[in-house]
């Protein structure tokens, strides 16, 4: 597998962290057992995405892995935020959104 493709695993499994971590904070500001398994889930995931990055790392210069998983990552974030969560669709993170893919497009040319 290529670079970009590990790359694009780091960022899946980090924005499935982050969606994990706010799951758990819907459940109760204690720290019960069903909010102790979505965090266990999100750390297991972010060591799951630090193998994929690391590999990532091996394939591709620094500096252009972490612009270009980052970027990824913010993406799939904000869309599983605005599809799952119902989070607001604006213009404003449409506009982000399309200026993180032309930035990271930038970086690999």
């Amino acid at each position: 597998m290529n670079g970009f493709l590990w790359c694009a695993l780091a960022a899946l499994a980090s924005a499935m962290a982050t969606f994990l971590i706010k799951m758990s904070n819907g459940h109760s500001a204690d720290m019960n057992m069903v909010r102790i398994a979505f965090l266990g889930g999100a750390g297991a995931t972010y060591a799951i995405g630090f193998v994929c990055y690391s590999v990532a790392l091996q394939k591709l210069d620094m500096s252009i892995a972490y612009p270009v998983m980052t970027g990824i990552a913010m993406v799939m974030v904000a869309i599983l935020g605005i599809a799952v969560l119902g989070e607001s669709f604006t213009s404003g993170k449409i506009i982000g959104m399309l200026l993180i893919a032309a930035g990271a497009f930038a970086l690999v040319r």
